[in-house]
């Protein structure tokens, strides 16, 4: 008989380089860009990715977010908004990213966002403390809407 998948764990070992690749596999079932395209996701697993995006440990939060990324699902739209106030920039400018980029989506066909997340997208490149992160959503910005 099969065990359950512990999902606390596997989001645990998104920290440790030697660990994640496995972790990954397990956790949502791909690790390429185009097999996670393809994947759907556990609700255990989805919810240990949103868990991810609080974890005490940034390698965690930004891997959490870079599946997140490549799963595309909206649900995870406003767990992601949560994390453009992370104390990394790291992590900030991958949420960024996450929210805004079509390439990284399957398809190319971007999240639903809405006036109010560019509003918030437009914040934080006015705003944020980290340079890189203003660039990150300044170029979104400067992007949006085009194919």
């Amino acid at each position: 008989m099969k065990e359950p998948l512990d999902y606390a764990d596997l989001i645990n070992r998104l920290a440790d380089k030697t660990r994640r690749n496995q972790a990954i596999v397990l956790l949502v079932g791909a690790i390429n860009a185009r097999d996670l395209a393809k994947v759907t996701l556990k609700p255990g697993a989805k919810e240990a990715l949103i868990q991810g995006l609080k974890h005490a440990n940034p390698k965690v939060r930004w891997w959490s977010l870079q599946l997140m990324d490549h799963l595309a699902d909206e649900s995870f739209i406003p767990h992601i908004l949560s994390v453009l106030d992370d104390p990394v920039g790291k992590v900030r400018r991958h949420a960024v990213h996450a929210l805004t980029c079509d390439v990284c989506k399957p398809d190319r066909c971007g999240l639903g966002l809405s006036a109010s997340i560019r509003t918030r997208i437009e914040e934080v490149a006015q705003f944020d403390s980290d340079e890189r992160v203003r660039k990150e959503a300044s170029t979104a910005l400067a992007n949006w809407g085009r194919a």
